[in-house]
Protein backbone atom coordinates (compact mmCIF):
# COMPACT_ATOMS: atom_id res chain seq x y z
CA UNK A 1 0.00 0.00 0.00
CA UNK A 2 2.26 2.40 0.89
CA UNK A 3 4.45 1.79 -2.53
CA UNK A 4 1.24 2.63 -4.34
CA UNK A 5 1.13 6.09 -2.23
CA UNK A 6 4.10 6.94 -3.25
CA UNK A 7 3.27 6.16 -7.02
CA UNK A 8 0.53 7.99 -7.18
CA UNK A 9 2.13 11.00 -5.13
CA UNK A 10 4.65 11.04 -8.10
CA UNK A 11 2.36 11.00 -10.90
CA UNK A 12 0.86 13.91 -9.40
CA UNK A 13 3.94 15.71 -8.69
CA UNK A 14 4.23 14.86 -12.62
CA UNK A 15 1.31 16.69 -13.63
CA UNK A 16 1.42 19.67 -11.64
CA UNK A 17 4.93 20.50 -12.45
CA UNK A 18 3.83 19.29 -16.26
CA UNK A 19 0.87 21.78 -15.91
CA UNK A 20 2.37 24.78 -14.35
CA UNK A 21 5.74 24.74 -16.30
CA UNK A 22 6.30 22.92 -19.25
CA UNK A 23 2.89 23.13 -20.74
CA UNK A 24 2.83 26.94 -21.11
CA UNK A 25 5.86 26.72 -23.38
CA UNK A 26 4.13 24.62 -25.98
CA UNK A 27 2.09 27.38 -27.00
CA UNK A 28 4.52 30.11 -26.68
CA UNK A 29 6.50 31.18 -29.41
CA UNK A 30 9.29 33.70 -29.63
CA UNK A 31 9.42 35.94 -32.90
CA UNK A 32 11.72 38.49 -33.58
CA UNK A 33 11.50 42.56 -33.35
CA UNK A 34 11.81 42.51 -37.04
CA UNK A 35 8.53 40.64 -37.76
CA UNK A 36 6.33 42.95 -35.63
CA UNK A 37 3.67 44.43 -37.89
CA UNK A 38 -0.24 45.60 -37.51
CA UNK A 39 -1.22 42.17 -37.82
CA UNK A 40 -0.61 41.75 -33.94
CA UNK A 41 -1.50 42.70 -30.61
CA UNK A 42 1.21 44.24 -28.96
CA UNK A 43 0.62 43.88 -25.20
CA UNK A 44 3.40 44.96 -22.43
CA UNK A 45 3.59 43.29 -19.64
CA UNK A 46 6.42 44.79 -17.98
CA UNK A 47 5.18 47.01 -14.52
CA UNK A 48 5.20 50.90 -15.34
CA UNK A 49 8.56 51.96 -14.65
CA UNK A 50 10.46 49.69 -17.16
CA UNK A 51 7.73 50.56 -19.74
CA UNK A 52 8.45 54.50 -19.91
CA UNK A 53 12.06 53.85 -19.73
CA UNK A 54 12.52 51.45 -22.68
CA UNK A 55 9.07 52.14 -24.70
CA UNK A 56 7.96 49.39 -27.22
CA UNK A 57 6.03 51.30 -29.95
CA UNK A 58 2.75 50.79 -30.62
CA UNK A 59 2.15 48.62 -27.91
CA UNK A 60 -0.55 48.57 -24.73
CA UNK A 61 0.96 48.41 -21.32
CA UNK A 62 -0.98 46.50 -19.38
CA UNK A 63 1.28 45.42 -16.16
CA UNK A 64 0.98 41.87 -15.20
CA UNK A 65 -0.24 42.62 -11.89
CA UNK A 66 -3.25 44.17 -13.76
CA UNK A 67 -3.70 41.71 -16.52
CA UNK A 68 -6.55 39.37 -15.40
CA UNK A 69 -8.77 42.54 -14.85
CA UNK A 70 -7.74 44.41 -18.05
CA UNK A 71 -9.02 41.08 -19.70
CA UNK A 72 -12.22 40.75 -17.78
CA UNK A 73 -13.26 44.38 -18.58
CA UNK A 74 -11.24 46.03 -21.29
CA UNK A 75 -9.26 43.76 -23.72
CA UNK A 76 -10.73 42.97 -27.28
CA UNK A 77 -8.41 41.38 -29.48
CA UNK A 78 -9.24 39.59 -32.69
CA UNK A 79 -5.75 39.51 -33.82
CA UNK A 80 -2.53 37.41 -32.55
CA UNK A 81 -0.92 38.23 -29.35
CA UNK A 82 2.52 39.39 -28.80
CA UNK A 83 3.46 39.88 -25.27
CA UNK A 84 6.58 41.93 -24.40
CA UNK A 85 8.24 41.49 -21.05
CA UNK A 86 12.12 41.29 -20.00
CA UNK A 87 11.60 37.75 -18.17
CA UNK A 88 10.43 34.07 -19.46
CA UNK A 89 8.22 34.13 -16.13
CA UNK A 90 6.10 37.34 -16.59
CA UNK A 91 5.39 35.87 -20.02
CA UNK A 92 4.45 32.75 -19.19
CA UNK A 93 2.32 34.11 -16.44
CA UNK A 94 0.50 36.53 -18.91
CA UNK A 95 0.31 33.71 -21.67
CA UNK A 96 -1.58 30.97 -18.93
CA UNK A 97 -3.85 34.31 -18.23
CA UNK A 98 -4.72 34.66 -21.75
CA UNK A 99 -4.97 31.40 -23.13
CA UNK A 100 -7.67 30.76 -20.65
CA UNK A 101 -9.81 33.66 -22.38
CA UNK A 102 -8.93 33.17 -25.51
CA UNK A 103 -7.40 29.83 -27.29
CA UNK A 104 -4.69 30.94 -29.42
CA UNK A 105 -1.13 30.48 -29.63
CA UNK A 106 0.76 33.64 -27.75
CA UNK A 107 3.80 34.86 -29.18
CA UNK A 108 6.55 36.94 -27.04
CA UNK A 109 9.37 39.19 -27.22
CA UNK A 110 12.55 40.09 -25.24
CA UNK A 111 13.50 43.79 -25.95
CA UNK A 112 17.04 44.66 -25.34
Amino acid sequence: MEIIGLIALFILLALFIMKQFIAPLLYMKKIDQQSVSDDYCLIDVRDYVSAHRCPYPKAENIPLSYLPRALKEQFECTKEIVLISDDLRGVRMAAKMIRKKKHQSVYYIQPM
